[in-house]
């Protein structure tokens, strides 16, 4: 067992049975740029661009990761779904996908995505045009319909008195849920359609903004109206009309094995030649909150009891996802050091829990991903650090050294980008690369 410094800090190692086999390479290297590693390009892109994931990286990093680590590979696993990028682009391009995502709002939408692609051409021409007619009809349709009742009755027992929207835009979106279900009734694909496109109007016609986390707009932000929900739901739905046209088709599986990634090598089984993911990071971020209206809508939510059932379900990243029954033990020398200097330091003992939680959860999901995969399978994790009271967490050199104690073997760690912290702190953006 060597001791590696982290970040050149002599009092501060992590365990790592043998060094990476290579020296630190930049993202431009493997034809990945900075942007590349964000969502950024992705919402520009057709279908990627349908929901807003900030969270997410751009068809290109899925596409570069696999030609430089796993071109061989033909069945690709996806612990962290998110909004569906990876297993899309493998699909377009022959590879077959697992994956798993425990926000119910974010498998609609990769679903949607898929079992549009899955259309031939000729069906897909015509799922384009009744979108582009119902996006000029939409508008007098709503106006014309009986809200919903039961959401609106979800939305106060969910939100309690919180008021996110404008009363003419929270009756325009009752109305449409009327008639999204009885067009889903009819034609399931194109209620789909019209419901993600909802989904991803839902936020812009907000009092909310997202940035980083979900907030409620400033003072000066409000003097802007938020724009008619209806408008905006029409250009999304001229949108996938457009994109539709000219989409891709997949020509391999991807399906949704899971909601988390910890059951994978049960539900997706073995013999799979490697992962390219991106899971939660270490950023306090609640990512189950940050979906809740697009979870309402979908009926996901019918009191407060179900925002904290849902968020169980995922890995430990934010504060609030820390609770009586959270196991935070620290699950290695490296770990538990930064658990012990953040309960000096830290402003909220939760983040200690928060930190060990976090890295128990991968742990656990990183042993489900490796007895999945065959003998000399590759596990592709992008991933950022932290900062918190000052204390650096590095989240990569950690998940390098649980990566060593599960008996995985660190192949190449690339750097795709400089980030900076809340506090204005730098920080980074890496590709680690795991063999079994």
């Amino acid at each position: 067992m060597k001791l590696l410094p982290i970040n050149g800090q002599s009092d501060f190692f992590i365990d790592q049975a043998e060094p990476v086999s290579a020296a630190l390479r930049s993202g431009s290297e493997i034809d990945i740029s900075p942007l590349d590693a964000t969502f950024r390009d992705s919402s520009r892109a057709p279908l990627h661009s349908w929901f807003p994931y900030l969270e997410g990286y751009s068809p290109r990093f899925v596409e570069g990761v696999r030609q430089e680590f796993l071109p061989k590979a033909r069945r690709i696993l996806e612990p962290f779904a998110g909004s569906g990028t990876t297993p899309i682009v493998l699909g377009q391009a022959g590879v077959e996908c697992a994956y798993a995502e425990a926000n119910p709002a974010m498998a609609f939408v990769i679903q949607t995505k898929i079992d549009i692609l899955s259309l031939n051409k000729t069906q897909r021409m015509r799922l384009s045009d009744k979108l582009t007619r119902l996006s000029g009809t939409v508008g007098d349709m709503a106006r014309l319909a009986t809200p919903d009742a039961s959401l609106l009755e979800a939305y106060s027992s969910s939100f309690g008195s919180s008021q996110f929207f404008e009363q003419t835009n929270l009756d325009s979106i009752l109305q449409l849920r009327t008639i999204n279900d009885e067009i889903s009734s009819d034609e399931p694909t194109l209620g789909n359609c019209l419901e993600l496109a909802i989904m991803a109007s839902l936020i812009p016609s907000s009092r909310l903004k997202r940035a980083g986390d979900l907030r409620f707009k400033t003072a000066k932000e409000l003097l802007s109206p938020s724009p008619c929900v209806l408008g905006t739901v029409r250009l999304r739905l001229l949108e996938q009309a457009k994109d539709i046209a000219n989409a891709t088709e997949m020509t391999a599986p991807a399906r949704l094995a899971c909601a988390t990634a910890s059951c994978l090598d049960d539900t997706a089984g073995e013999g799979w030649n490697g992962v390219i993911t991106s899971p939660p990071y270490l950023n306090g971020t609640n990512y189950i909150r940050n979906a809740r209206l697009e979870l309402w809508y979908r009926r996901e939510l019918k009191s407060k009891l179900d925002l904290r059932r849902l968020r169980d379900g995922v890995i430990t990243s934010g504060i609030n996802d820390v609770d009586a029954q959270t196991d935070w033990r620290p699950v290695s020398r490296g770990i538990e050091r930064v658990v012990a200097e953040l309960e000096q330091h830290a402003y909220d003992q939760r983040i200690c829990k928060m930190v060990g939680g976090y890295f128990r959860d991968m742990q656990t999901a990183m042993r489900s991903l490796t007895a999945a995969l065959n003998k000399g399978g590759r596990i592709c994790i992008d991933i950022g650090d932290s900062i918190y009271a000052g204390i650096h967490v590095a989240t990569d050199d950690l998940l390098v050294e649980v990566a060593d104690g599960i008996g995985l073997k660190t192949i190449e760690r690339v750097h795709l980008r400089k980030r900076i912290s809340k506090g204005g702190q730098p920080v980074r953006q890496q590709l680690l690369v795991f063999e079994k």
